[in-house]
C-alpha cells in the first residue's frame, strides 16, 4: 500500500511526510552533470551524497521507529477496547437480569402481602 492511498491525520505530524518517493521509488537520482570533476572529486561527492542518504536512512528510521510506537499503542488500545466490549455485553445481560429478578421480586412481595393481610380482609377479596 503506498502512503498516498490512505492519508491519516496525525496529532504530532506524519513522521514519513514528505518520503513517498523515496518509499515508492527506492532509489537516488543523481541531479548534477559530474563528467568534468576529477577521481578525487567524485570520491568527495559520492562520500558526501553517501552521508546525505545515510542522514535521511536515519532520520527515516526514526521516524519508522516513532510510528511503530504508535501502532504499538494504538494497537493495545484496541486490545482494551475489545475487553472493555467484551465486559459491557456481559454487564448488559446482568443487568437485564438483575431487572428481571427485580420485577419477580415485587411479584413476590406482593404476594407475601397479600399472604400476611387478616384474614378478613382475604374473605372481603372472596367476597366480591
Amino acid at each position: 500500500m503506498s502512503l498516498n492511498q490512505k492519508n491519516v491525520p496525525m496529532s504530532q505530524g506524519d513522521p514519513l511526510e514528505g518520503l513517498e518517493g523515496l518509499l515508492d521509488q527506492a532509489h537516488v537520482e543523481v541531479a548534477e552533470d559530474l563528467s568534468d570533476k576529477t577521481e578525487q572529486q567524485l570520491i568527495r561527492h559520492a562520500l558526501n551524497q553517501l552521508g546525505s542518504v545515510t542522514e535521511l536512512i536515519r532520520d527515516t528510521t526514526e521516524r519508522l521507529a516513532a510510528a511503530r510506537q504508535r501502532l504499538s499503542t494504538l494497537s493495545h488500545l484496541v486490545a482494551q477496547q475489545e475487553k472493555q466490549m467484551q465486559l459491557f455485553v456481559q454487564y448488559e445481560a446482568q443487568a437485564a437480569r438483575a431487572d428481571s429478578l427485580e420485577n419477580q421480586l415485587g411479584i413476590a412481595k406482593a404476594e407475601i402481602a397479600h399472604l400476611r393481610r387478616p384474614i378478613s380482609q382475604k374473605l372481603k377479596f372472596w367476597s366480591k
